[in-house]
């Protein structure tokens, strides 16, 4: 791998977006202590797996909401961009926007995804815990100097179980430690199963005497179905008995409920007969006492005139208009008799003034004196015959009305008798009905006679049918405990079966479990404990290799011998006398670690990473290291020829040997660089 570019926005001292282009060669990142410069390294790890053992809070910069990190680099000819933000939501910071860009395009992925696939292109193989960091990258590429140290320090067991890790061996410890588990396991199951199979004929002879209750229980409950039958059918018979009964006694009643009807219905016609004959005794009363005089006396009047009231008024009429003209006729009369005499009396004409004679006019008034005379008689002829006609009006009138009621009792007569027909004909309708519903009632009387019998028959069945029922309930009841325990018994003999079949399998897995605690105890964990023991003795061998010849060049004292032992803990001998790493001077201590450094870094890269790593990153390595000493940083450089190796340092000795130098310089709390020489 050999890192393009790193471009940083609020990580820790890094405020404003803040990209680094990494050449090949030798890299130096100077700057004073707490400048900003191993920020740079967490953030590389950091985009390439995530947070690891970090806290997101100690990355994003205090005060700031979001974060960034992009980090470009190239593998096998192929250039990728990974990319990892970090947020702030209420008190916690949380990865997100997490891509990666590449020959295939862009993919966004989860935190865990990127570390996968990261990984994955690294050819690292290593399981992809987002808690955990990546001990390959850790130990082939990337390991602080302070702890390096921690690993020389750590317990022995501790330190062996992180180098099984670096070297990818750790496969051999926990196949062992899973060995060991498994046979503990499986001693645990064969006492368990040999504990639980020792009563397996116990079991089988539960079996036949639960198949034996079965076959009991089953006898006896079909002795108890064929009396269910029995009574059933008795109980059917009875009932349909009962039923017909029940019909007659409802027949029965329906009859006994139509006596007091038709004893009412007898009753009531007799008291129509009575009304009736009562009615036709008025009638004849009536008609002898009041129609039948009243008709002969009408009979008797006789019709004043042949002439009709029109005629009559028509004739009345006429008089009345001869009286009216006799009477304007004499009125004229006694109106020329008066001129006349007024003039006898005056004796000159009230027209023209000329005296009259007398004797002229006495013979004319005489004349129309004789004239009045008969009008006189005109009138009193007439005046009498409107009299006689006005007689015979009333008289007409009088007998119309007669002749009118006449007719009127007639009719009365005629409704009369024809009523009293009517009535003596119901009378008779009436008493043949009370005959009929008299046999009817003697009829029903004497279908009613059995109602006792059918009765008392009713109430024996049903009191049988109870009985029956009762009986019926208890065979029932037997026949239910039977199946229950029947069932109870199958169900024992099921669950004994499925026992018997599990103990059986137990006894097979019993018989298998033997032979693998055989082959696992005896052939399975030696062989792995050897393959471990001789892959160890092997890396242990090159790696102590290693760690000489890299000591060798940083301390060049041969009175100064180091080894690894068994368990990776660097021995120092010095005249022959053993000494403790905390014993040694701060220069030795770094001398030391840095040799461990660069002996793990190869041994972990020849066998965790294929085809090796292009890329090493050294931080402060030189911390303690005498003037002399630093210069043997040279010697290391060109011993590694790696294509790309980022220093980190404070040490501006280190400058000679880089081939490019970034200054890192922190002012007012934020980071930059400030030089690229």
């Amino acid at each position: 791998m050999i890192i393009k570019s790193l471009t940083l926005e609020n990580i820790r001292s890094y405020k404003d977006e803040t990209t680094i282009q990494f050449p090949t060669g030798t890299l130096l990142f100077e700057g004073d202590i707490a400048s900003g410069k191993s920020t740079m390294l967490y953030a590389i790890e950091f985009a390439l797996f995530g947070l690891g053992d970090m806290k997101a809070s100690s990355l994003l910069r205090n005060g700031a909401r979001r974060g960034d990190v992009k980090l470009t680099f190239e593998i096998d000819g192929k250039e990728y961009q990974v990319h990892r933000g970090l947020a702030k939501k209420g008190k916690t910071v949380q990865q997100e926007d997490c891509r990666i860009d590449g020959p295939d395009g862009r993919a966004v992925l989860s935190a865990t995804e990127l570390k996968e696939k990261v990984l994955q292109i690294l050819g690292f193989n290593e399981p992809t815990n987002p808690r955990a960091q990546s001990v390959i990258y850790r130990y082939a590429i990337f390991t602080p100097q302070e702890e390096m140290k921690e690993v020389i320090l750590k317990d022995p067991d501790d330190r062996l179980q992180t180098l099984r890790k670096a070297f990818r061996i750790e496969d051999y410890k926990i196949a062992t430690d899973n060995t060991s588990t498994v046979l503990s396991r499986i001693r645990d199951r064969t006492r368990f199963l040999e504990g639980a199979t020792q009563d397996i004929n116990t079991i089988k002879e539960k079996i036949d005497q639960e198949e034996k209750q079965v076959e009991q229980l089953t006898t006896e409950k079909t002795v108890l179905e064929r009396k269910e039958t029995g009574l059933n059918v008795e109980i059917g018979n009875k009932e349909e008995t009962l039923k017909k009964l029940q019909s007659d006694r409802e027949r029965i009643g329906q009859t006994k409920n139509t006596i007091p009807l038709l004893q009412g219905q007898i009753t009531e016609k007799k008291n129509q007969i009575g009304a009736i004959g009562e009615q036709n005794e008025t009638l004849k009363k009536k008609i002898d006492q009041e129609i039948q005089p009243k008709i002969m006396q009408f009979e008797q009047i006789k019709k004043p005139t042949d002439q009709t009231k029109e005629q009559l008024a028509e004739q009345q009429a006429e008089l009345s208009a001869k009286l009216v003209q006799s009477q304007k006729l004499k009125g004229g009369l006694e109106e020329r008799i008066g001129n006349f005499n007024s003039l006898v009396e005056k004796g000159v004409c009230p027209v023209c003034e000329r005296p009259v004679d007398p004797e002229d006019f006495q013979g004319k008034s005489q004349h129309l004196a004789g004239e009045r005379s008969h009008l006189d008689e005109e009138i009193q002829r007439i005046g009498k015959s409107i009299t006689e006609t006005n007689v015979l009006i009333d008289s007409l009138a009088q007998f119309e009305g007669t002749q009118s009621q006449l007719s009127l009792l007639c009719e009365q007569l005629k409704q009369a008798n024809v009523t009293i027909d009517h009535n003596s004909q119901t009378m008779n309708d009436l008493t043949n009905s009370i005959g009929d519903l008299n046999q009817q009632l003697d009829s029903a009387l004497e279908d009613i006679k059995p109602l006792q019998k059918v009765s008392e028959d009713i109430e024996r069945f049903d009191n049988e049918i109870k009985i029956r029922r009762n009986e019926l309930n208890e065979v029932g009841k037997e026949m239910s405990s039977k199946q229950t325990a029947i069932e109870k018994s199958e169900q024992n003999k099921t669950q004994f079966k499925e026992e018997l079949k599990q103990k059986q399998t137990w006894r097979e897995n019993l018989k298998s479990l033997s032979e693998h605690k055989v082959w696992l105890d005896q052939y399975v964990a030696p062989t792995v404990e050897n393959i471990e023991k001789h892959v160890m003795t092997s890396i242990n061998q090159r790696f102590n290799e290693q760690f000489q010849r890299w000591f060798r060049i940083l301390i060049d004292d041969p009175d100064m011998q180091v080894r690894i032992d068994e368990e990776f803990t660097p021995i120092i001998e010095h005249e022959g006398y053993e000494q403790d790493f905390p014993a040694l001077s701060g220069g030795e201590r770094t001398s030391l670690a840095l040799a461990y450094r660069l002996a793990l870094n190869t041994i972990v890269q020849e066998v965790s990473i294929s085809g090796g790593s292009n890329l090493l990153i050294l931080d402060e390595p030189t911390d303690g290291f005498s003037k002399e000493q630093v210069f043997k940083i040279r010697d290391i450089l060109e011993e590694l020829r790696f294509p790309q190796v980022i220093l980190v340092s404070h040490e501006r000795e280190l400058e000679g040997f880089a081939d490019h130098v970034f200054k890192i310089q922190k002012s007012g709390g934020i980071s930059g660089i400030v030089g690229n020489e």
